[in-house]
């Protein structure tokens, strides 16, 4: 166990290092300057903490999208198999790869809360705060991070990867699928409007810690047991999708791409 945390922190390091030398970062960093410079300049009043959690809330989830597929790209390499080779296991080196990328993430996301406190700090939220409505967004952005990690080339092949977006449409399709169309479905075909209730219920499902967890965010309130609860259920989410992906990995042959 000490050995495998060891190797992870060391390939956590070896990943962000190669992510610092692409120059990649110089473009999240930019992100996140101009994510301050279009939400948070300093106007005469500080601003509101749910404006800030509000947009950091959707701007961190956006941002482990990116960073963690830059390093991906890193990971998804042939002089992988060297490493690989020497003693490392399948579920070490994934791992490495979302500690690398959450880290990469939760220090973008640092350096905006730094210039937010320096140039225009928040209204009435003090540290503890801070650190308590931050701590459902960090989660978010772990999930973002893992789901991206099993969605890539990497872990799944092209039709796995189809069949998993398709599972994630239909969780999501409530929202589009709905209202008038979903009339007009229904007089065409009453069961199929049955089965697809039935699919986004049961899809949507997994869902609900995120989009819950991003109101925790911005309510900043973690005083009642539901918040708590949600915490443990994005939690355990994060342990599923990490879960899947070593799992994935170990079953699928390994091809790293040739750029």
């Amino acid at each position: 166990m000490i050995q495998r945390s060891e190797q992870v922190s060391l390939l956590s390091g070896f990943f962000l290092l190669e992510y610092l030398r692409s120059g990649r970062f110089l473009l999240e960093l930019g992100m996140v300057i101009a994510s301050f410079v279009v939400f948070f300049r300093p106007t005469g009043t500080p601003i509101r903490a749910d404006h800030f959690f509000t947009v950091s809330g959707l701007f961190g989830p956006v941002l482990a999208a990116l960073i963690t597929s830059a390093i991906i790209g890193m990971g998804d390499r042939p002089q992988a198999y060297i490493i690989l080779s020497h003693n490392v296991s399948r579920g070490v080196y994934l791992i490495g790869l979302f500690c690398s990328s959450c880290s990469a993430v939760l220090t973008m996301y640092g350096i905006l809360c730094l210039l937010v406190a320096l140039f225009n700090p928040v209204a009435e939220l003090d540290l503890i705060k801070w650190v308590l409505a931050t701590l459902p967004l960090v989660l978010n952005i772990s999930l973002v991070s893992a789901l991206t990690l099993l969605l890539s080339p990497l872990i799944l092949s092209t039709g796995w990867r189809l069949f998993v977006l398709t599972l994630i449409a239909l969780a999501l399709s409530s929202n589009v699928v709905g209202g008038p169309l979903l009339n007009q479905i229904e007089q065409i075909n009453p069961f199929l409007v049955t089965i697809l209730r039935a699919l986004q219920t049961l899809l949507s499902g997994p869902l609900v810690p995120i989009f819950y967890g991003y109101q925790l965010s911005i309510i900043g309130n973690l005083d009642h047991a539901s918040a708590w609860a949600n915490l443990l259920a994005q939690g355990l989410l994060l342990l599923a999708f990490l879960g899947l992906a070593c799992y994935a990995f170990n079953r699928r042959d390994l091809i790293f791409s040739a750029s």
